[in-house]
Formats: C-alpha cells, sequence, structure tokens
C-alpha cells in the first residue's frame, strides 16, 4: 500500500516522490486513483485543487510544474480555472477529461482521457525509475 501525502493550496513540498496534480475530480475519479494506488508500495503526493472562491492561480501553476502528472476534470472547474485550461493542457504531463462533445481541447492536446487506467503503466514505471 503507498504511503499518500495528500497536498492542498497553499503548500507545495519540494521531493522526489512521484506527485500528481488533481484539478476538480470527481468522486469517481477519486476513488479509481485510491485503488490504483493501493497496488502499489511507494511514497506519492497529490495535489488537490478545489476551490471555489479565493482562487490560488500562481499555486496551480507551480505545483503544476512541479507534478509529475496533472489530471484536469474540465466539467467540474470554476470559471475562473475553466479560463486558464486550455494553457494548462497545452503542457505534455497533463491529462485532461470531458464529457463535452466538440471540443477545441483536442486541437491544443491529444491527451484526453475517460478514466485513469492509463496511470497504472505511468506510475508503476516512474516508481521503478525512482527506486534505481
Amino acid at each position: 500500500m503507498s504511503n499518500i501525502t495528500l497536498i492542498t493550496p497553499t503548500d507545495k513540498l519540494y521531493t522526489s516522490e512521484t506527485s500528481i496534480l488533481l484539478v476538480y475530480p470527481t468522486s469517481k475519479i477519486k476513488e479509481q486513483l485510491q485503488n490504483i494506488l493501493a497496488e502499489y508500495d511507494c511514497n506519492i503526493h497529490i495535489y488537490l485543487y478545489e476551490l471555489e472562491k479565493d482562487h490560488e492561480i500562481e499555486w496551480l501553476f507551480d505545483v503544476q510544474a512541479l507534478c509529475d502528472y496533472t489530471i484536469i476534470d474540465v466539467d467540474n472547474c470554476t470559471a475562473v480555472v475553466r479560463d486558464l485550461v486550455s494553457f494548462m493542457i497545452s503542457k505534455d504531463s497533463t491529462y485532461w477529461l470531458t464529457n463535452g462533445s466538440g471540443s477545441y481541447y483536442n486541437v491544443i492536446s491529444k491527451k484526453q482521457i475517460f478514466d485513469l487506467d492509463f496511470l497504472k503503466s505511468k506510475i508503476g514505471g516512474s516508481i521503478v525509475e525512482k527506486q534505481q
């Protein structure tokens, strides 16, 4: 079982552990991530951004740069954060979910996901690399 550290605005940890930023995840995504992490024995940092007001946009950008993976649920983002989504999904480490169709986000990034199954190979690979 993983040792998970949950981090929220305005905290940051500068370590070498695998880190994931979740931006407005649904409870389904949180549960799926928990199930995936239960399969591994590692230290992992989960940054969680779910602010409804008093947004910490600078923190959000800083943490995205720190994290190995960013997962954004576009449909749950507030209007303030949704204005920033196109910039955020343009980053190589960012994956995004939406139930909407005809999105222009596909032009910016081909990393649309529908669940977190892709993380199994990504996290497993990261853990092996960092342990060597």
